[in-house]
């Protein structure tokens, strides 16, 4: 087999992991930066459980989780402890790790600069545990965050690396804008396909500011984009309709 087989068949069994809706996520600068993580409040949603990758939740309460609106069609089931992968191969964890998505709770729009989604995990089959009490939960923030702030990314997203693929990695950048632009938040973090939904969170404080959506960064610049929390009104409340009757 030639280097450039090998090199067109990594590349299709990548695009084949991963939802098409995914796949623009970008890298900020000349190297992938990210890093593996094991942040217990960040968890991987999938459509079904054999699924090789899918998108990125955040806990923000006992129930109640964020990602992107257009994630939705795999938002059935949420993976925590994820381990590392085998090959490119996605592994998943055990049962008591595993929750099903209310999918009556969804609450979500998909549109550019207004891409969202909160809903509620349901307790676990095998535990009983709700996936807040078990795994933590972030904070949201009220205000909008300033320029040059520095945020984090966890999330599961592809990797040519087959032990990093679709497992969870963080990565730190600075917001570059904030709100100029519809309900928008730009930054500089690296991101790929999978990292949809990631919570944007402010280093600072740990409080979550925005979820992650679109890609727009490159070798020579650019940046990346989410939904701003603090200037979506129909996003804030979601988020409070969710949190208050947990």
């Amino acid at each position: 087999m030639t280097k450039l087989t090998t090199v067109l068949l990594l590349l299709l069994l990548i695009l084949l992991t991963v939802p098409a809706v995914a796949l623009e996520k970008t890298i900020c600068g000349d190297t992938d930066d990210r890093v593996w993580s094991s942040d217990p409040k960040i968890g991987r949603a999938v459509k079904k459980i054999d699924h090789n990758g899918g998108c990125t939740l955040t806990m923000i309460g006992r129930q109640c989780a964020i990602s992107a609106g257009h994630c939705k069609n795999v938002l059935h089931f949420a993976e925590f402890n994820v381990p590392r992968s085998i090959n490119f191969d996605a592994q998943h964890p055990g049962e008591e790790d595993i929750y099903q998505i209310d999918q009556d709770s969804i609450v979500y729009n998909n549109r550019f600069g207004s891409d969202y989604a909160v809903f509620k995990l349901l307790p676990n089959k095998q535990t009983g545990a709700y996936a807040g009490d078990r795994y933590g939960h972030y904070e949201v923030a009220t205000k909008k965050p300033s320029k040059g702030q520095i945020v984090k990314i966890i999330g599961y997203g592809v990797d040519s690396d087959g032990t990093d693929h679709v497992t969870q990695q963080i990565n730190l950048g600075e917001i570059t804008d904030v709100g100029t632009f519809r309900s928008l938040l730009y930054h500089r973090a690296d991101t790929r396909g999978g990292n949809s939904g990631s919570a944007i969170i402010l280093e600072e404080n740990n409080q979550i500011v925005g979820i992650h959506t679109n890609g727009g960064c490159r070798p020579s610049g650019g940046e990346n984009r989410g939904t701003l929390i603090a200037k979506n009104k129909n996003l804030k409340k979601a988020i409070q309709s969710c949190l208050g009757v947990q």
